[in-house]
């Protein structure tokens, strides 16, 4: 039998899998064809993921499995990057290619200095309202499934930060079409920077393509396809550890009686003064036992392992 259906031989599974999504799918898609190919829930018992990406978009999936899973919180309002590929000349009901056209406009006017010159204002910390077609909620319903019964509503505005926003390939004013390179807070909407940016330069524009490069600290070098991990046998020499995800944090490093101490919820000097997020080690082991986020003088611990796990 093949080992991965084997319940009785897998191991549960504990890391992080970056998967480089086709189009065509979305993110539970992708979730679903791992977990029924691994039988991650019967071993591992969670898999999720740290960002959706819309299934006309393509690119980094960070895929949690098992204890990854308590980490997403760390990716879903990360920094992430894009290549986003924008269409002036018309704006669609989606803000990107799947919508219906509801308006055109015209483009020929629009130079590579105006368009340049139009970037600025998307710079830095700026306000966006984000499509009408999205998954947030208003009033306790999701955005989309107003829109698609035609119901009245208006989307609030939200501050997000655009830290470098550059051109990767223009031929205006003859092709409508240009390619950006976009890196962001986590939660901006790159389909209402492409609809506001033809606002901006007298037109009216919609997001043709997307492609998320970079998720928190991970990048799309490190991903494999979709295709390529669900032929595998053993997804383990893909997987990356927990402690990846938070390599960007401050560590702490523990004794074994340390680590027994501090699951079991008994007192620890950690030696941090300062307000942040920590990473909590095992010494011995070196695994990530912990995250300890301190603010204003008050610990707060999200725990890993059972303390059984490291009885001195």
């Amino acid at each position: 039998m093949n080992k991965i259906m084997d319940l009785a031989e897998v191991a549960p599974l504990n890391g992080f899998l970056l998967i480089d999504k086709p189009t065509g799918i979305t993110s539970f898609d992708a979730i679903r064809q791992l977990n029924r190919r691994f039988s991650i829930q019967k071993t591992s018992k969670k898999i999720g993921h740290g960002g959706t990406l819309d299934p006309n978009a393509s690119g980094l999936l960070v895929v949690a499995i098992g204890k990854a899973t308590r980490l997403l919180r760390y990716f879903l309002g990360s920094d992430k990057r894009y290549t986003a590929t924008v269409t002036f000349g018309a704006s669609t009901t989606t803000d990107d290619i799947e919508g219906e056209v509801i308006q055109t406009a015209p483009f020929e006017h629009i130079t590579r200095a105006s368009l340049d010159t139009a970037l600025d204002a998307f710079r830095g910390r700026i306000s966006q309202i984000p499509p009408r077609f999205s998954a947030l909620h208003i009033d306790g319903r999701r955005a989309y499934d107003l829109a698609r019964n035609g119901e009245e509503f208006e989307m609030p505005s939200r501050e997000v930060e655009i830290y470098e926003i550059a051109v990767l390939s223009c031929a205006l004013p003859g092709d409508p079409t240009i390619e950006l390179d976009v890196a962001c807070s986590g939660g901006t909407y790159i389909r209402s920077i492409a609809r506001d940016l033809g606002v901006a330069l007298h037109s009216q524009a919609y997001l043709k393509a997307l492609r998320r490069t970079r998720s928190c600290h991970f990048g799309i070098e490190q991903a494999k396809t979709l295709d390529f991990i669900l032929k595998q046998d053993d997804i383990r020499p893909f997987m990356r550890p927990c402690a990846e995800a938070v390599a960007h944090f401050p560590s702490i490093n523990l004794s074994r009686t340390q680590a027994y101490k501090l699951l079991n919820g008994q007192p620890v000097n950690l030696n941090t003064a300062e307000d942040g997020i920590y990473a909590i080690f095992e010494r011995e082991s070196g695994l990530l036992i912990s995250i300890l986020e301190r603010k204003h003088h008050h610990n707060d611990f999200l725990r890993l392992y059972p303390a059984s796990d490291f009885q001195p």
